[in-house]
């Protein structure tokens, strides 16, 4: 468990456009993910780590109201639960923009910061406890990324929207890190990361889960540079860059604020101590260790960007020194610091990690969090013997089939020999006979007619289909009317001005 004094930060988020049309009537942090609204999944994570306290920031001030009238609900009369505090902040704000905004309210020595659409089983505890133990400046969660072949390039060109990840041997440490919107094609790693480590491996195969545990000397970064808008574009490459800079800043100005405290001990001791002390955030002989960063670049950082120059200087070639670092540490590399930065890497089949970053992923993870393997531990629900979840409210008709990895919110009604497979049914959802349902969400309130195909597709509360239409691959708006009959494939279906039937091309 983690100690109660420790605060989160959930970014929440806003009206997402990605989600439309999921996002016309709703926020994104209410978008219901197996009948629950998704941001009740980091917030109960948070509370099974032992968290008490918690930060919710959203996006304009009507989203926040939405949010915020949510959790006065949720958690009326619910004594010892998670106190969250929700505050809203101006469209165009970056996820670090968000942070930076908040920053007076964080009072802890160390916070957890996470995205409001994680889902996840990994113990947030477990990844304080890392934090704590090696005190890090940044601890976060690294996921294995899923590869869709959809959305691979051709081969002999880079991924595009990806994160090109650099760890140590022993992946422990973050040493590299780049965020790329779109494909790469150079990677500039600093130089005194690589003459430090020698080894270092970068891969494109982990994604930053957006789950974060930061010591307060974080924000006063983020004060000292309020270019830094986004944690992924802008805050981790910067951190990656410049930690061994930050970590002589600390180390110096930790030395002599104990110097000043105590001025009959040699100077060599007081470094040990002080750097023992950096990141940590504590006290070291009843002196405070925290202090704020200074802009200046240390003798380190000034000595490492010269190198460039030693180089041209010399008769060898500049690939020599890097082949011949490449195949072990660098001379001297066992005294050195450690990173300050460190990764809790985490497999597909040792957790779940998953966000809701876009339709596709929304779709995928209802289907996911249905599964009986998922379904008890993230969302509290427990299958029936059948794997699936279907309430007692639920009616079921004649011949009809409700497939493992299904969940049926109340009062569900399913009409003889209509099936559903692998997809999650809003409360009061209506579907007549003869319907198939497969790999697809129905929010609230659905009417589906006889004989109707619904594949691969999100329909959002109050939809309606009429009998005979096929829709396959397609996002129906709310209260969005399609006429019978009709088949649409990869479509978004909304309300267009008065009309009340959807009008897409087929």
């Amino acid at each position: 468990m983690v100690n109660a004094k420790y605060q989160a930060v959930v970014l929440a988020g806003g009206e997402d456009q990605i989600l439309y049309p999921l996002t016309t009537t709703t926020v994104k942090a209410l978008l219901p993910v197996a009948n629950k609204p998704l941001i009740s999944y980091p917030l109960r994570t948070l509370a099974e780590a032992g968290l008490r306290s918690a930060i919710v920031v959203v996006i304009n001030e009507r989203a926040a109201a939405c949010v915020r009238e949510w959790i006065a609900a949720e958690y009326a009369g619910s004594p010892g639960a998670l106190h969250c505090e929700v505050v809203s902040v101006p469209e165009g704000y970056g996820t670090a923009d968000a942070l930076r905004s908040v920053a007076s309210r964080i009072t802890s020595p160390s916070f957890v910061v996470l995205s409001g659409d994680l889902l996840t089983d990994v113990s947030v505890g477990a990844l304080v406890a890392q934090h704590n133990l090696h005190a890090a400046m940044a601890t976060m969660l690294l996921a294995h990324r899923k590869v869709s072949p959809a959305s691979e390039t051709k081969p002999g060109k880079p991924p595009k929207n990806v994160d090109y990840i650099g760890l140590d041997p022993a992946r422990q440490h973050l040493l590299f890190y780049a965020s790329s919107p779109d494909a790469l094609r150079d990677l500039k790693v600093p130089l005194p990361t690589v003459r430090r480590y020698g080894t270092m491996s970068i891969s494109s195969n982990f994604v930053d889960a957006h789950l974060y545990v930061f010591n307060r000397s974080v924000l006063q970064i983020l004060a000292d540079n309020p270019k830094l808008s986004s944690l992924r574009q802008d805050m981790l490459p910067y951190l990656t860059q410049h930690q061994f800079r930050i970590r002589n800043q600390q180390m110096q100005q930790q030395q002599q604020t104990l110097a000043a405290a105590h001025p009959t001990t040699p100077s060599s001791l007081l470094l040990g101590a002080a750097s023992g002390a950096v990141g940590a955030g504590g006290a070291v002989g009843g002196v405070s260790t925290t202090a704020t960063l200074a802009t200046a670049p240390s003798s380190e950082v000034e000595a490492d960007g010269a190198s460039d120059l030693r180089f041209n200087l010399v008769p060898e070639l500049p690939g020599s020194h890097y082949m011949s670092m490449a195949h072990g540490p660098p001379p001297g590399a066992a005294g050195q610091q450690e990173s300050l930065l460190r990764v809790q890497v985490v497999g597909p089949k040792e957790a779940y990690c998953a966000r809701v970053q876009d339709v596709q992923a929304y779709g995928e993870v209802n289907r996911e969090v249905a599964d009986p393997g998922v379904a008890l531990k993230l969302a509290g629900l427990k299958p029936g013997r059948f794997d699936n979840i279907v309430p007692a409210s639920a009616s079921l008709g004649n011949k009809s089939t409700v497939a493992a990895g299904c969940i049926l919110g109340e009062g569900c009604v399913v009409g003889d020999k209509s099936s559903v497979k692998r997809s999650v049914l809003g409360q009061g959802c209506r579907l007549g006979t003869n319907v198939k349902v497969i790999n697809s969400v129905l929010m609230d309130g659905v009417v589906v007619g006889d004989g109707v195909h619904i594949q691969n597709s999100v329909l959002c509360g109050g939809a309606s289909v009429q009998s005979g239409a096929i829709l396959k691959d397609c996002q129906v708006g709310d209260s969005c009317i399609v006429a019978g009959g009709t088949e649409y494939k990869g479509e978004v279906l909304v309300i267009k001005g008065t009309a009340t039937t959807a009008t897409g091309t087929r």
